[in-house]
């Protein structure tokens, strides 16, 4: 008997990881100033979150890849909202959401890519 997670419960997971992380305390997130490489974080977590919820809800539409990479991206911009509403030292970034959908726009390529292959004819 073999133990496999479906897509559907990974999306939904790595989903809550973002609302825990965003939940933070600034303070206590190490400030790193390489490059602002808080972006490539935020784009490093994006692309894993539209490409997991692609895996899990487009199957092979273009038409509902679309449609989860809008919600995708009006997420990362609520996201950052939010985070101006906490009162612990979180503060909103436009940039953050930016890098937000700049991940998520390469998920939805990356996604694209695989699915391509996938259906490349097998000789």
């Amino acid at each position: 008997m073999s133990f496999r997670i479906r897509p559907i419960t990974l999306a939904l997971s790595w989903t809550v990881l973002i609302l825990v992380l965003l939940s933070v305390p600034g303070k206590s997130i190490p400030r790193v100033a390489i490059f602002e490489f808080d972006k490539f974080i935020h784009a490093g977590l994006f692309f894993v979150l539209t490409t997991l919820w692609l895996n899990a809800l487009a199957a092979k539409s273009i038409a509902k890849a679309l449609v989860v990479l809008g919600f995708i991206i009006a997420f990362s911009f609520v996201s950052e909202w939010y985070q101006g509403l906490l009162p612990f030292g979180r503060t909103a970034d436009l940039f953050d959401a930016v890098a937000d959908s700049v991940g998520a726009l390469l998920g939805l390529a990356f996604w694209g890519v695989v699915v391509a292959l996938r259906n490349l004819p097998k000789n």
